[in-house]
Formats: structure tokens, sequence, C-alpha cells
């Protein structure tokens, strides 16, 4: 959402002239025509030399403030204008101006209470309901942001910014049904307007509607051909369809009109190294250290400084490796902790903690360390854990160094859970079907339901390794198919990621969709079969076009077709375990 450009210098200047208790001077006369006129710098040089022969003239002081917000200036605009307040504590207008000095500050919380205070003295001003309803949405609460975007719908009778607003509102709120109903209206209100067919797409890519998001965004490019973001957003919608050419061009046009965007930058990477351009991928992967969306998801909503920043080409005497991104990402990356083991021997490795005694156990000349361990600890250089690419896979003949195994479970704690469940007429075969992915956990999982044809193969005896909560889902399956999934009781998936580890060991093999057990069973080399998704929910590292990965020799890939349909990946991975049953 845009600022709103609702109160002009101009006019704001001309308000406060307009309520000096005393006759203005000539000079003041002079600073505020020059300020209206734009003349800024000259205003600013009349206004303090009024303020040091009347130190309290407060309303020279509100303009300076106001001056100071106009030229990026908005702690010292806050400053002033408080001050001013204090004296005119039920100026409305400088209340709601405040509000805008403190959204300048994205200190929102501050800006959401001046803009209340505001219409409280004076109900009912479009633009401060609007600059409010502003606020809101960067608190993310919605629910108060569409109700004060209706509100100035209500007035106006008809207004686009507060249709937009509303749409935008839904989105947040998960109702894409009234979403899209909203940025209609505001399409057939004002049709040439680029940014409502933009949010438009938004939406659409939201509910999968990949093809209809991809001519939203094409409305949105032709109206404003310098667009940005609509170039960005397309090319990450083609790239959900798989068409990688194409998606290429539309984020090379869009970094023809920014070459340091981060967003497009990022998603570029991932294209390139999808297909294995490694040099020119890494290099990109880099951009999502400064990618808005990739900060918020991945690195805790900051990127930590704790160090200078190493590049690979010093050993220096403490070096220290920030974890990133989810859980599977961290299992992923560490596959070059032992590239680095060689290099920095003595490592600190930053990690999730439920990693920490698998890690320990598989790379034990590293040091590794939860979050919460940092805090004191000074380090002569860091580096992102998604990083060391760039310094371990520079190309593909540096991925014949990958280990098939470079994790290593609990050897006492397999063999005791290998006794438990080996039955020596039948192969144990460990079982995961669900992601909890918050963006694409959906379009990764499926059902036990699903799985009946795998499940109902003689040859093997099902241990769950599905985290979470399963117990319903597998006495119903039992009930209807006959079918046992075993649970070891005494390990808990979510929690205990060493005991996973344990029992992923003691089974003879792993089918599994793309989740953290794919990527803990292939990093501890177990025979894998990864059920994957297709386009805007398939990972880069799982590639496209190949039944195998480099990054995981152990694992063997069934991808489901353009289709959405899971029942050929099911029946292919029943057939495949057939054979070797």
């Amino acid at each position: 959402m845009n600022t709103l450009d609702t109160i002009t210098p101009q006019k704001a200047a001309a308000h406060h002239a307009a309520f000096i208790p005393t006759p203005p001077s000539d000079q003041f006369k002079r600073a505020v025509k020059l300020h209206q006129q734009g003349d800024l710098a000259m205003a600013e040089f009349m206004y303090r030399q009024i303020l040091r022969e009347e130190p309290d003239y407060i309303e020279v002081t509100y303009l300076l403030g106001l001056l100071a917000n106009q030229t990026g200036r908005p702690t010292e605009a806050v400053e002033r204008i408080n001050k001013y307040l204090e004296v005119r504590p039920d100026d409305a207008q400088a209340t709601s101006i405040l509000g805008l000095c403190y959204f300048d500050l994205k200190e929102y919380v501050n800006a959401v209470s001046m803009f209340e205070q505001a219409l409280e003295m004076n109900p009912g001003v479009v633009h401060t309901m609007q600059n409010l309803a502003k606020a809101q949405f960067k608190i993310e609460d919605y629910a108060a942001a569409r109700q004060t975007h209706e509100s100035v719908l209500a007035l106006l009778g008809q207004d686009v910014e507060a249709m937009i607003g509303i749409g935008l509102c839904n989105r947040e709120l998960g109702d894409y049904e009234a979403a899209l109903g909203m940025l209609e209206h505001a399409i057939i209100a004002e049709p040439r307007r680029a940014e409502s067919h933009f949010y438009y797409g938004n939406v659409l890519r939201d509910v999968k509607d990949f093809h209809s998001a991809i001519d939203a965004y094409g409305t949105a490019i032709t109206l404003n051909p310098n667009y940005l973001e609509a170039y960005a957003n397309c090319a990450s919608c083609l790239k959900d369809l798989g068409l990688m050419t194409e998606a290429m061009a539309f984020y090379d046009s869009a970094l023809m009109l920014d070459p340091t965007h981060a967003e497009a930058n990022y998603n570029r990477a991932l294209l390139l190294l999808n297909n294995l351009k490694l040099e020119e991928g890494w290099r990109l992967y880099e951009r999502r250290l400064d990618s808005d969306t990739s900060v918020g998801k991945f690195l805790g909503g900051q990127r930590l400084r704790l160090a200078a920043e190493w590049h690979g080409y010093s050993q220096p005497n403490s070096l220290l490796v920030i974890n990133e991104q989810g859980l599977g990402d961290q299992i992923f990356f560490a596959g070059m902790l032992p590239d680095l083991a060689n290099q920095v021997p003595g490592a600190t490795v930053c990690i999730e903690p439920r990693l920490a005694p698998l890690f320990k156990r598989s790379m034990p000349t590293l040091n590794f360390i939860s979050p919460d361990q940092l805090e004191g600890k000074r380090f002569e250089a860091q580096i992102y854990l998604g990083s060391l690419g760039k310094l371990y896979r520079k190309n593909t003949e540096s991925l014949s160094a990958i280990q098939s195994s470079y994790l290593v479970a609990d050897a006492a704690r397999t063999a005791e859970l290998r006794t438990k469940l080996k039955n020596p007429e039948k192969l144990v075969c460990g079982i995961s079907w669900l992601s909890k992915n918050a963006d694409h956990g959906q379009g990764k999982s499926l059902s036990l339901e699903a799985l009946n044809p795998v499940l109902q193969l003689s040859g093997f005896d099902f241990v769950n390794l599905q985290y979470g909560d399963t117990a319903e889902e597998r006495d119903a399956f039992v009930q209807q198919h006959g079918v046992n999934i075993h649970n070891v009781d005494e390990i808990d998936n979510h929690n205990d990621l060493d005991g996973l580890a344990a029992l992923i060991g003691a089974c003879d093999i792993v089918v599994t969709v793309s989740n953290t057990t794919a990527h803990l069973a292939a990093a501890l080399g177990k025979p894998v079969i990864v059920m994957l998704p297709n386009n805007d929910a398939l990972f880069w590292y799982w590639h496209r076009d190949s039944h195998t990965t480099p990054w995981y020799p152990s694992a063997r890939l069934f991808r489901r077709s353009d289709s959405g349909r899971w029942e050929d990946v099911i029946d292919a991975v029943a057939l495949t375990l057939a054979g070797i049953q």
C-alpha cells in the first residue's frame, strides 16, 4: 500500500499561518510564503532566524517540524511537532501530521495512536482515516484496517483506494473470494489503474490460478511498462507453472528496470540453481539476505551482523556459521559442513536446537550451538549457512564431493529399534506423508488414504515417521483397511530428531513427501523415495527433469504430473516397492 500524499505542505503552512494569535510579522509571512512555494531551504533559514529572536514562537516550531519531515528528517519532525502539541494539544491536523512522521519512521503503533487521536478531535476526515487504515495494515491489524477502509468507502460512495485497501485486507485475512470481488470493483471503477490489476494478480496467484494471474500482471505491465514488481511476480508465476525460459525472461525484464532488486535476483538464482548453473546461481543466491521476504521468513526478521563477512579466502581463528531457513533446509545445507570442517576445524555453527545432538555426533570437529547461546560470544568472521554453496559447490565438478551420508544416527539406538521392528520375512518401510510448510505444505502433502496402494503391499511392515499427531488418521486407516502403521511411542518425531534419525536408520527404506523427513533420510544415506509436487511447491534442489538429484545420492524422485494428481506418483511408487519386496 502506497503512502497517501493527503496533506500538502502548502495547506499545512497556510493552516497554521491562519491561527497565529497575534498579527504575524512580515518576516513570518515571507517565510510561510517561501514554504508554500517550495523554497524549503530559505524558509527553514527564516524560521530558525525567527526562533532565535522569539524562542517561544510555537507555530514556527511546528512549521520547522513539518519542514523537517518534508526534507527526510522525521526524527527531528517528531520532536518539534510534539513540542508544539504540548502547547496546542487540540490541533487535530498537527496530530495527524505527527502520525505521518511516525509512519515514515516505521513506528506504526504510534502512528495508529496519533491518527486515532486526530479523528477523535475531528471525526470523519477522510485523509486521516485513509492514513489510519495504512498504519493499521502495517501493524497487521487487518480487520481494523478493513473496517476503516469500509468507513471511507461509506463516506465517499466510491473510492478506488479504499476498494484496493479492503481487497488487500481480505487477502491477508485469507478471504480470497472477497479480496477478488473487491479488487474487481476497483478495476471496474478505474480500469486503467495498473496497481489494481497487480494486486488482483497476487490474489489469483494465492489461489493457484496462475494463468489468470499472468494475464492480470500482463495488464498491469501494459498500463505501466515500468512496473517492476509486476514483471517479478509474473516471472514467479511462470516459474510456478514450470515455464522456466519464460520466467527467466521476465526476471531479466525486472532487473533491467532495477539491477539491484533483491527479490528478482534471489528468485532468478533459484532458477539457475535448479538448472545447475551453480557459479552464477550461488552469486545471486546471496541476494536472499537482502530480500524482505527471505529476511522475514528465514532470518528471524533481521539479518545478524556479529562479525566481518567471511568469503572463504582466509582461515579465521573464530568463525560463526549462522543458521537460516527451515529444518529441512538446514539439513540440506549441512551437506557442506564436512567441507567447512576440513578448511576451518573448530568453527562454530549455530543451528536449530533439535538438530544439535545429531550434528555433533556426525561432525565432531565443529562446535554446534543454538541461537540463544550466541549472546556474549565474539567471532572474527561470520557466514550464513546457505552461503556455503558459493564456497564448496561452485560448479558441477564440485558435486562429486557430496557424501552419500553425512549424518550419523545413534548406532546403539538404531540397533535397538531394528530389533524391535524387524520381521525376518518383511522389509521395514518408514513413511511420512505431510508437510507443515506454511506456504507450500498443502501442495506437498497427501493422506494415508491416498497411500493405500503402497500400504497394501504385503512384503513390508510400515513405520510412522510423520511428525505431529497422526493417531486419529492412523486409527481410521487400520479400521478401514486392516493395515497397521507401527508407531514408536518412545520417540517424538517432531522434537526428538536424533531419535527420528535412529528410527530412520532402523528402516530398510523410506517413502516420504518433500519434508524434513525426506532431508533427514537422504542425509543419513538411507534409500528414500521422495514423492514430489509439481511446479509451485517444488523446491529447487529437487530439480524438475530427473529421477535423481546430485545433492542426495540415495534419493529417488517421483513427481506429480501437471494435472496435480497424486495417483500416478503413488502407483509408480507401489510398483517400485513391489519390485524389491
